[in-house]
C-alpha cells in the first residue's frame, strides 16, 4: 500500500465524516483498521475495504454496548492524535514546499477526523 493511497483514503474518510458519516466501533474484518459508515456503506480507512450495509449489519451497531463504542472511538482518537504528532514532526523537517503542502492537507484531514471523533465521545 503506498502512502499516496493511504492519504487518499484518509482524505476520503475525512470527507465522509464532514458530510455526517460516523466512525464505527467495529474493526475492519480484513485488517482490523478504523471504519467509517456513510450512506449504507462502511469503508475501512486503513485498507479501503468497503461493505454495503445489510439488514444484519444494521442490527449489530444497535446491539453494541455503549462502552464498546466509546472505547473504539477513544482508541481511534488516540491513533489519530499519534498520526497528527508524527505528521507535524515530518512537516517541521521537510524542506520541499510541495511536500509540506501535501502533508499539511493530510494534517487538516486528521484534525477534522479527530474533532468529529471527540464530538462523538461527548
Amino acid at each position: 500500500m503506498s502512502s499516496e493511497d493511504s492519504a487518499s483514503r484518509i482524505r476520503s474518510a475525512a470527507s465522509l465524516l464532514v458530510k455526517g458519516g460516523t466512525l464505527t466501533s467495529d474493526a475492519c474484518p480484513k485488517c482490523g483498521g478504523v471504519q467509517v459508515r456513510f450512506a449504507n456503506k462502511t469503508t475501512c480507512i486503513n485498507c479501503g475495504n468497503e461493505v454495503k450495509a445489510g439488514a444484519a449489519q444494521k442490527a449489530e451497531p444497535e446491539k453494541a454496548a455503549p462502552a464498546q463504542a466509546s472505547s473504539g472511538l477513544a482508541s481511534a482518537a488516540s491513533l489519530i492524535e499519534e498520526k497528527i504528532m508524527l505528521l507535524a514532526t515530518e512537516i517541521k523537517n521537510e524542506s520541499d514546499i510541495s511536500v509540506q503542502k501535501q502533508k499539511a492537507e493530510l494534517l487538516e484531514s486528521y484534525l477534522r477526523i479527530l474533532e468529529k471523533t471527540k464530538s462523538l465521545l461527548g
